[in-house]
């Protein structure tokens, strides 16, 4: 089933070093352009919801002083229950179905650095037992005032097949996303950046496995509790805006990432987004990370738990064409809270090896029933070699 990447994997390098983030790191970052990296990850949902276990390789090799190549791949087990969009009968416990996948996915990067500029090409796969994706994108950086504005901008095109095994026909949706970005280094310690990406998606955009449910009469004077498939638009157009800051403060000997997100779309979803981290640099190999993300939206204009009693007739409606319904607890009204540490220990300048421990947890804002939003705890272990 296709399910959202638990151990994301970088779309684009949008990061510009600063005095301070250099001093966390030291020669970790000069020496970046050869390495290998691991992760191992255990994504796990309490009351044995959805559990996933992650499994990660990168690596970035500097092939000439102009050409870098940079790879990721992740192999993702994933099993448990998610929510069927199905009501409550209780009023508390919404119905789950069970599922099982395997999804792997690869992304390579080729670097092209001329001077002041800097090209990125880039190609994605991913792929599940009824899901394929492939990802093609473009994007160029730039060094000003003496390197100290930074100009990005980029494209990116995804191809996406959806293919349950109960459709007669594969589906497919596509996804434009264009992006422009600015970074200006305020002083030694300091640095800003600013983004905004411009997000096109169009086809087959509903949950294949999500239903609804509606008191249809099927008889003169009787009715049934009937499920129907959801029906979302096939047109989605997101407006996301992102800012970053990054405050190396020297007499903590520390450094402070925060980051805003704001995020709109024409389904009538609007989302902040706010996330703190601190590096704390802690002797000569040590550097502890913790953080707290919050996560607000409301919900889609046509999110409802039930169509009984509304004037939708599922039964002669037509998928991709109004009137729109769904019962996906994804498009609720709900907060997120994220709070986590992570530790890095560096042997010398070539090894290190991390862990991390993050509690996330939900909490809806509607007549959704609680049982259907998922908290979760994740832990990820990893090492990385330089040469």
């Amino acid at each position: 089933m296709s399910r959202p990447i638990f151990l994301s994997l970088p779309r684009s390098v949008r990061i510009f070093v600063f005095a301070g983030y250099l001093y966390l790191f030291g020669a970790r970052v000069s020496n970046a352009e050869d390495h290998i990296s691991v992760k191992w990850q255990d994504y796990s949902e309490d009351n044995d919801r959805i559990r996933v276990i992650s499994r990660y390789m990168g690596f970035e090799k500097k092939v000439s002083n102009q050409i870098t190549l940079k790879g990721h791949g992740v192999h993702d087990a994933i099993s448990g229950a998610t929510p069927t969009g199905a009501p409550a009968d209780d009023g508390v416990n919404v119905p789950l179905s069970n599922l099982t996948d395997v999804r792997e996915a690869g992304v390579i990067d080729l670097d092209w650095t001329r001077g002041i500029h800097k090209s990125t090409f880039q190609y994605s796969h991913s792929s599940e037992s009824d899901f394929l994706s492939r990802g093609y994108a473009y994007s160029q950086t730039s060094d000003y005032n003496k390197r100290n504005t930074g100009l990005s901008y980029g494209i990116s095109f995804i191809d996406d097949d959806v293919r349950p095994t109960f459709f007669s026909e594969h589906r497919e949706k596509g996804s434009h996303d264009y992006f422009l970005g600015i970074s200006q280094v305020v002083d030694p310690n300091t640095i800003v950046a600013l983004n905004y990406t411009y997000s096109d998606i169009s086809g087959y955009l509903s949950d294949p496995y999500k239903i609804i449910r509606r008191e249809t009469e099927i008889l003169p004077g009787l009715s049934l509790p009937l499920t129907f498939a959801e029906n979302r638009p096939t047109d989605r157009t997101r407006h996301i805006w992102f800012f970053n800051l990054k405050r190396f403060f020297d007499q903590a000997g520390g450094s402070l990432d925060f980051d805003y997100r704001y995020f709109n779309d024409n389904w009538g979803v609007e989302s902040n987004t706010f996330d703190l981290e601190w590096y704390q640099k802690i002797g000569e190999n040590l550097i502890i990370r913790p953080k707290y993300r919050y996560y607000t939206q409301n919900s889609a204009d046509f999110y409802t738990l039930d169509l009984t009693g509304t004037v939708i007739d599922p039964r002669v409606s037509l998928q991709g064409v109004a009137p729109f319904y769904s019962a996906d607890y994804r498009l609720a009204k709900f907060d997120t809270h994220t709070f986590g540490v992570k530790v890095v220990y560096n042997f010398g300048d070539r090894f290190s090896v991390d862990a991390a421990f993050e509690r996330y947890e939900m909490e809806g804002k509607d007549e959704t029933p609680q049982s259907a939003f998922a908290d979760a705890d994740i832990i990820t272990l990893g090492a990385s070699l330089w040469f």
